[in-house]
């Protein structure tokens, strides 16, 4: 097989998509990479990030202003201060105000400070200090204590700091922004997992693969909102803060150097608990989505576990499961909290020296009666955007778990690994599969120095006992294995050099087990052909044998045939199953044991129409039945994963000690 590169991007550091191990970790430059690969989910919507900053800026630009009025009826009606007198110069944001109350009686003063409050109320629906009065809008889903309710809930959040208008306006638009990013990025996984090798998914499940499509995305929301916004937000408040506590109150010294110094001591103590916090998220996220596969593992195989009464034990791995689920969520949380503690132990000492600072200043006259609630409201604002400012980056690390997983499928190149980018517009001279070996990743031999061929026009037929390499050998024709040594050509080509896209064009492939999707009949047997007309449709379903049970079903084509197919025999759902590949234009039909569960009278008009069909294109079909098989136009007979013999089934019978001979005889008791 000829050496192929791929321009693939992978994360750096991270593995291929497959069965996470819970003791993993996350290192630093992944963590930078997944970051910026996040954002780059956002790029295409900036204009609305852009609108969700300014409508959040003007929110909190309406709660930094809200302790002032206060401050105003304060000292100007209660304390008879002049509005020029006051002992602290009020901010350049709030001045222009104040200007418009000189010479208005007590009053007017109050009278206005009521109209100003009042749109305010209108604005952002909250009025006070900001401390015990702040209302904001959110909005989420009931949920558990676990990641799999709490990322349904992260998929539509939404949030303002303030309420009123201005409130519900703003989230009403963020939920539109989470809405768009996570479409987006389950899209892009979803494509990621329909890309993938079906080898990839022997050690990867199906609800594993569920977990990461449905809560490990909202993950991007998140990061972007923890990074792009929220943090802008915060420094525009802390900063605010500041420069109003230099500008107004530097006569408490105290109080200045207080507001530099209380977000370092809040929020350094948290990056010690960066690394704990990225692990325990991650573990905790493996954790619920083995609970996902268990359950979707049982509930897919429903069937066997009540016919063998296996009910008990699959209560209890699902128990198990669920039961280390919440205990891995406990363990992070237990991370949160000692974040807060920290928080705690570091910052509150330094705001309550500071509260007795500004009490013994308004004593003394250095501030006015006014000036203690406003600085009140800024300090427990500062400390409240430092806190909140320690959690987003407690949460980012979540968040970084979760697009860890996310980007495995993204990154992953699935088949196009090992295929080139060629196109096939049609097949015109057929399939040839020249020595080919095929190894399993455990180093087991499936496939040793296979050679066959195949001509548009011909039915060839793969034989021998279970195990033998049948169905591997047929993956290889539309790659689904690619093989270790040796070359699958089509016309000549070597599929590795065509794109997969176009591959499976030319190649349709019928499986053993039947896939039956809930959907209609109709719509059913259009999967191997969306352009097949109604007559293409019931035509395929004719030569499969299934046109008189469809034409039974209450609707007809137009009958949905539930989850799995389970309103159909197993009979039914593998014609339905056999139409499809017939309908398909693809000039190579493989069909993987198409008779092996119909009735001898279905299988022999099965039969008849596949001698039909092979005139159109290549047949290649796997059977142990020798009704099936023994009109082929060639057979190969394998065994131990290597071709003993191939002829047409008359030339092979002719060889008195050979193993197709054999194989016949034993299906027909007629061996000595």
């Amino acid at each position: 097989m000829s050496a192929l590169s791929t321009d693939s991007t992978t994360v750096p550091g991270s593995s291929e998509f497959k069965r996470d191990d819970p003791n993993s970790d996350i290192s630093v430059g992944e963590t930078i990479y997944l970051l910026r690969r996040a954002l780059t989910y956002v790029l295409p919507l900036w204009r609305m990030l852009v609108v969700k900053i300014i409508l959040a800026l003007i929110g909190v630009g309406c709660v930094l202003i809200l302790p002032w009025p206060l401050k105003v009826v304060i000292d100007q009606v209660v304390m008879g201060i002049a509005p020029g007198e006051s002992p602290t110069p009020y901010p350049p944001y709030v001045q222009p105000f104040i200007d418009q109350l000189m010479g208005l009686t007590p009053l007017g003063i109050v009278l206005a400070v009521v109209g100003f409050s009042l749109v305010l109320i209108f604005l952002i629906g909250a009025f006070g200090t900001g401390a015990g009065f702040q209302h904001s809008a959110q909005g989420g889903l009931a949920q558990g204590f676990d990641n799999a309710t709490r990322s349904e809930n992260m998929a539509n959040e939404s949030r303002s700091r303030v309420s009123g208008l201005l409130g519900l306006f703003e989230y009403r638009y963020q939920l539109r922004t989470t809405h768009l990013l996570n479409h987006h990025l389950r899209s892009d996984v979803f494509a990621g997992l329909i890309r993938m090798p079906m080898t990839r998914f022997s050690d990867v499940s199906i609800g594993d693969s569920v977990y990461r499509v449905m809560y490990d995305t909202p993950a991007v929301s998140n990061v972007c909102f923890n990074l792009l916004i929220e943090p802008l937000i915060i420094f525009a408040v802390m900063a605010t803060v500041i420069w109003t506590t230099q500008h107004s109150f530097s006569a408490v010294p105290s109080v200045v150097w207080a507001a530099w110094a209380v977000t370092p001591l809040i929020f350094l103590p948290m990056l010690a608990i960066t690394g704990i916090t990225r692990r325990r998220a991650l573990a905790s996220r493996i954790a619920g989505s083995d609970t996902t596969a268990t359950m979707e593992e049982g509930m897919a195989n429903i069937a066997a576990v009540q016919a063998l009464g296996a009910g008990s034990r699959e209560k209890q791995d699902f128990s198990n499961d669920s039961d280390n689920s919440f205990k891995q969520y406990r363990r992070y949380q237990l991370v949160v909290q000692v974040a807060v503690v920290l928080q705690a132990v570091f910052g509150l000492p330094l705001v309550f020296v500071v509260i007795l600072d500004i009490a013994e200043a308004t004593i003394v006259g250095t501030l006015s009666p006014g000036d203690f609630g406003v600085l009140f409201a800024y300090f427990a604002q500062l400390v409240s955007n430092t806190v909140a400012l320690g959690t987003l980056w407690i949460n980012l690390q979540d968040n970084i778990a979760g697009l860890h997983r996310v980007f495995q499928v993204i990154d992953d190149p699935g088949d196009a690994a090992v295929h080139g980018h060629g196109t096939l517009v049609d097949v015109e001279q057929g399939v040839s599969i020249d020595n080919v070996t095929f190894d399993y990743p455990d180093g087991s031999r499936a496939l040793s120095e296979v050679t066959l061929e195949g001509h548009i026009g011909e039915m060839i037929a793969l034989a021998g006992a279970t195990g033998a390499g049948k169905s591997t050998l047929a993956y290889l024709v539309p790659a689904f294995v690619t093989p270790t040594t040796g070359q699958v050509l089509i016309d000549g080509v070597d599929v590795c050099s065509l794109s997969v896209a176009s591959l499976r064009q030319q190649v349709a492939f019928v499986f053993q087990e039947a896939v039956v999707f809930d959907d209609t009949a109709a719509n059913n047997i259009r999967l191997g052909n969306p352009e097949a007309s109604d007559e293409e449709v019931r035509q395929a379903a004719a030569t499969a044998g299934a046109l008189d049970f469809i034409d039974k079903l209450p609707q007809g084509f137009d009958t949905r045939l539930g989850r799995g197919g389970d309103t159909l025999s197993v009979g039914q759902k593998q014609r339905i199953a056999i139409a499809r590949g017939l309908v398909s234009r693809a000039p190579v039909l493989v069909l993987d044991e198409p008779t092996a569960a119909l009735d001898p009278e279905t299988e022999n008009a099965l039969v008849s129409a596949l001698n039909t069909e092979r005139h159109k294109r290549l047949l290649i079909v796997i059977a142990h039945r020798l009704s099936t098989i023994r009109r082929a136009d060639r057979i190969y007979f394998l065994d131990d994963g290597k071709v003993l013999e191939s002829g047409s089934h008359e030339e092979l019978m002719q060889r008195e000690d050979g193993r197709y001979r054999e194989f016949v005889e034993l299906q027909e008791g007629t061996a000595a």
